[in-house]
């Protein structure tokens, strides 16, 4: 075989693996799509998923039967009542931690959002 037929043959073959790899790249591409898209999704159930737990704490339903049974008084002994109300302050702090949490998220979040924009 002449050197300038060796030449275009070799060309033709690195011409034909690099179409493989272009290939393959549509590949990797449609699998980090795939990739992206169900973490996505799960994302997206997760904070529903969320949304629609805190909808139910904001019901509030067992506060509601706690001040039911606060109003009749008389389980209330002092102790009681110091308990009652040390349990209630602690609930409200990680309530306050929780909405804190979900400020700072949404705000980040619209960060990353308005810089990719």
């Amino acid at each position: 075989m002449a050197a300038k037929e060796q030449l275009e043959k070799k060309r033709e073959d690195h011409d034909h693996d690099h179409d493989h790899d272009h290939d393959h790249d549509h590949g990797k591409d449609r699998d980090k799509c795939r990739y992206h898209s169900h973490h996505i999704h799960e994302l997206e159930k997760n904070v529903k998923k969320m949304a629609d737990r805190i909808d139910d704490l904001g019901r509030g339903a067992h506060l509601r039967e706690l001040q039911r049974i606060i109003d009749c008084r008389s389980w209330i002994s002092p102790a009681e009542l110091v308990f009652v109300n040390n349990i209630l302050d602690h609930i409200f702090g990680e309530l306050c931690t929780v909405e804190r949490l979900q400020v700072d998220l949404a705000k980040a979040c619209r960060k990353v959002d308005k810089d990719r924009h």
